[in-house]
Parts: structure tokens; C-alpha cells; sequence
């Protein structure tokens, strides 16, 4: 795969997340949005909160790469992707299609008393701020620039790996909140 070429599919996959939000979670309640199936398991409102977490640490070590760049090109250079053994398999572990339960680490765990309304703004400003990223990322090496995990400074994926699970782990919550809104619909309506 291509780096401008993989760059657009993620704007276009980060467009259709940031459409469902607002078709299906904007017109919800706060009760609806705020409502849990059960004590251990999240609401749509922290299932985008801890969307908001992670993104929110991700988006600024992106950007400080975007930054570092001092001016833009006219013309981005083109470069095949090599994913890392590390990026493939955290790109693994939250694609929206696997069925491996990860626990969250707890800096990453969203807290019950969240203004819904906040937080979906909050939401809908990262997805923008990531897809105005993209725009200005093909400009440097997504092969050879790291950025630090959450796991620490010591465990790196490259800038295309980063792209790529940040986009999958939204789709993969985004699912989750949509699951919530199922269940959510049943239960207010008795």
C-alpha cells in the first residue's frame, strides 16, 4: 500500500465515523447517551471519551511530526508502507473486526460523571483535527518517523502504523457505542 493512497482512505474512513456520529448519536438524549447495559461495561458517552483519551495523546505527538517539518513541500513524496512487527500487531489487537477483548490500561478508562454533549464535541474536534493531519502528514516518512505508545516512550510504532490503528481503534469503539445504542433503545423504551 501506498502512503498518499492510504492517507485518503483514512480521511474517507474518518468522514463516515464522523457522519454515523452525528446520524446516530447527535439526536439521542443525554439519558440515552449516558445509559450503561451494566456497571462494567461503558456508555456511548465513554465509549467516546475514551476515544477522546487516546486520540488526544496520539494526535499531539502526530502533530509535534507535522510540526517538526518547518515548512510543506509543493509535492508530497510517495512511499510504500512497511508496517513494524509492533504496529501490526497493535493495528491487530484493535481492529474493529477482531474479536480479542483487550482490557484498557486506567489512565485510558473513561469516568462515569461525563457531560455527554462536551464530550461528543470533543470527539467530533479530534476526528477533524486528525483528518486536517492526514492532509499534511504524506510530507514526511511514515516508515522511518516513530511516535511513542502509550505504553511508554521505550515501545515506538512508526507514523503509518500510528495512522492506521488510530483510525481502527475509533471504528472499533465507535461499534462498541453503536452495540450500546441497540441495547440502549430496547431498554428506555419499556
Amino acid at each position: 500500500m501506498q502512503k498518499i493512497e492510504t492517507a485518503h482512505q483514512l480521511q474517507q474512513r474518518i468522514k463516515t465515523v464522523l457522519e454515523t456520529v452525528e446520524r446516530e448519536f447527535r439526536p439521542l438524549s443525554d439519558e440515552q447517551l449516558n445509559w450503561k447495559p451494566d456497571t462494567k461495561r461503558w456508555s456511548i458517552t465513554q465509549c467516546l471519551q475514551h476515544l477522546n483519551l487516546a486520540e488526544r495523546f496520539y494526535i499531539r505527538n502526530l502533530q509535534k511530526k507535522v510540526d517538526d517539518l518547518g515548512f510543506i513541500q509543493t509535492n508530497p513524496t510517495d512511499q510504500p508502507l512497511k508496517s513494524t512487527l509492533v504496529g501490526r500487531m497493535l493495528r491487530k489487537a484493535v481492529d474493529p473486526n477482531s474479536s480479542l477483548k483487550l482490557p484498557t490500561v486506567s489512565f485510558m478508562t473513561p469516568r462515569n460523571d461525563l457531560d455527554a454533549r462536551d464530550v461528543m464535541k470533543q470527539f467530533v474536534e479530534l476526528q477533524q483535527l486528525l483528518h486536517e493531519l492526514l492532509d499534511k502528514a504524506p510530507y514526511i516518512d511514515w516508515n522511518e518517523e516513530k511516535v511513542m505508545t502509550l505504553f511508554g516512550n521505550w515501545l515506538k510504532i512508526n507514523v503509518g502504523d500510528a495512522f492506521q490503528m488510530l483510525v481502527a481503534h475509533t471504528e472499533r469503539h465507535l461499534n462498541q457505542a453503536l452495540r450500546v445504542k441497540q441495547e440502549a433503545a430496547g431498554f428506555l423504551a419499556k
